[in-house]
């Protein structure tokens, strides 16, 4: 999920200006809200929430394929809603980064990464942008619709969403293709070339999707029961809710009722990534809202989970591209 706002890219004009009204503007289109954290309703029209291009390009019916370049200033959250229609997306982040909710999965999309979703509209499916940095994606979108129009996706559409109606799985998509992505997302989005060649690109993108579900463990097929997403959802909560503390596999797994290395596999499983990947990324975000609000470094580093400094600067730095001073100074 993008940010969808309808604008148009264009190499030679200057960055366009979003706010909370620009947003809200095409929230209807899309069936999907957005909502901004740090800011109120008297921000609507006077804050600029991030500013950039969209490209948008429509080759044929039910598929879209969206290019962002955009420098966000405040972060914003995507939603779809529950009568957003059934759709597989296709994800590939060029630059800056992405919190994904899926269901009960959670996703971060880091530069050069990639990820297909398949939703029915029976699962949540959101985007957290954070702010302070820049971003830069291709998202493809393929509607049901798409199978009346596209005789080769027929098959492996129908198959997607009646199979896996919540389904994830991660890309890495090889240079030339993310070198031909940048092109596209970088080139004046006008013309029958820049549409045909979009499209190409789209069909390329639904290959690697297909092949990295063909491909994908045989554990990930395979659902869990109701009590290890009891347990496992346990352990989610507790890392949520204590990120400071000193967390060890082993003392998860007792809370899990599972081996260590059963959690580790179920875990991955339930949620699209490890342990303490997880709780890696909530010390992060956590420690990215401390920082907006005022707090000192070395607080906030303490506060969530690091003995030292130096290492949550390296860390946070690594995961937003901008070091805990200079986003304290962004939003002073």
């Amino acid at each position: 999920m993008g940010p969808a706002t309808g604008m148009t890219h264009d190499a030679t004009a200057p960055a366009q200006r979003l706010t909370m009204a620009d947003f809200g503007a095409f929230e209807r289109r899309y069936r999907l809200y957005h909502h901004f954290p740090s800011l109120t309703r008297a921000d609507a029209v006077s804050t600029t929430v991030a500013e950039g291009w969209v490209d948008e390009c429509r080759p044929d019916t039910g598929i879209s394929l969206v290019g962002s370049r955009l420098t966000i200033h405040h972060t914003y959250e995507t939603h779809a809603l529950a009568d957003a229609p059934a759709h597989v997306s296709i994800i590939v982040m060029l630059e800056g980064q992405a919190e994904l909710m899926h269901g009960e999965k959670r996703l971060t999309l880091s530069p050069r990464e990639g990820v297909m979703l398949v939703n029915d509209g029976r699962f949540p499916l959101s985007a957290r942008h954070m702010g302070g940095q820049r971003l830069r994606a291709i998202n493809l979108t393929l509607l049901d619709d798409a199978r009346t129009t596209q005789n080769r996706l027929a098959a492996p559409l129908a198959d997607l969403l009646t199979s896996s109606p919540d389904g994830a799985w991660r890309l890495a998509p090889p240079e030339g293709l993310l070198s031909s992505l940048e092109q596209w997302l970088n080139a004046a989005g006008k013309g029958i070339s820049h549409t045909l060649l979009g499209e190409g690109l789209g069909l390329q993108l639904m290959a690697h999707g297909l092949a990295a579900r063909e491909n994908a463990p045989a554990e990930q097929t395979r659902r869990l029961g109701v009590r290890d997403r009891h347990h496992l959802a346990r352990v989610r909560a507790c890392l949520h809710d204590h990120p400071d503390a000193s967390h060890d596999l082993d003392s998860l797994a007792q809370l899990a009722c599972m081996s260590p290395s059963v959690l580790r596999d179920k875990f991955r499983q339930a949620y699209g990534q490890p342990v303490f990947e997880y709780l890696r990324q909530r010390r992060l975000e956590m420690a990215h809202d401390l920082l907006r609000e005022g707090y000192s470094v070395q607080y906030v580093a303490t506060r969530v989970g690091y003995r030292h400094a130096s290492n949550f600067a390296t860390a946070f730095k690594q995961r937003y591209g901008v070091s805990p001073r200079a986003l304290q100074r962004q939003g002073a």
